[in-house]
């Protein structure tokens, strides 16, 4: 995505930012020196490669626009942020705040980062500009997803599929492709009972 704050958009030079309500009175758009971003950004979470991404923009991952960039490994513990602008920011959200670092480690359960999971926006204090970006319901739901994804091992892979062993089947014996001699067997006329003959009947005496 290309990482490319307001100040872009609108020009530098901008110092000041402040939240604007929504239709419902929250703070769901950001302003930036007097320009409103977008009413359509918020924050975008998506997992590719093993990693996990958490962007404030037009969740246009690949191509679009991102306002601010976070990411992590899998239960790594830590999150990179990284904007553009200073390489220093003081991160603001609820009533935790803190210095951070562009592109260095922190941990993922920073009180800034507790207080932006609960719902709160957050503000990104800076030298040439200051953004205060807060979250729709759906936003909500994607840094939460983006925290947990950061904070917990990934599902383990499911088990493969083996298939049941079959027991070979034995080749045939010798002759036994061949159909048994019948021509002397007379075939049996309905009604008529068959009895086997008393084989000691027809057994020779001794005399």
């Amino acid at each position: 995505m290309i990482r490319s704050l307001i100040v872009a958009v609108f020009g530098l030079g901008l110092t000041a930012c402040q939240p604007v309500s929504g239709e419902g009175g929250g703070e769901d758009v950001a302003r930036v020196g007097g320009d409103t971003v977008p009413a359509t950004y918020d924050w975008s979470f998506v997992a590719h490669g093993g990693s996990a991404d958490l962007d404030f923009g037009d969740g246009d991952w690949a191509e679009g626009v991102s306002l601010f960039h976070m990411s992590c490994l899998p239960d790594s513990q830590v999150v990179r942020a990284s904007w553009d602008g200073g390489s220093e920011a003081v991160l603001t959200s609820g009533t935790a705040t803190g210095t951070f670092r562009r592109e260095v480690d922190a941990a993922a359960d920073h009180p800034v980062f507790a207080a932006l999971r609960e719902g709160n926006a957050l503000a990104v204090g800076m030298d040439d500009a200051d953004l205060t970006l807060a979250a729709k319901a759906p936003g909500r739901a994607q840094i939460k997803a983006f925290f947990d994804y950061c904070t917990h091992p990934l599902p383990p892979p499911p088990e493969p599929v083996v298939a049941a062993a079959t027991e070979p089947v034995p080749p045939p014996l010798e002759g036994d492709d061949q159909p048994d001699d019948l021509s002397g067997v007379k075939p049996v006329e309905p009604g008529v009972d068959v009895v086997q003959p008393d084989r000691a009947a027809h057994e020779p005496v001794d005399r």
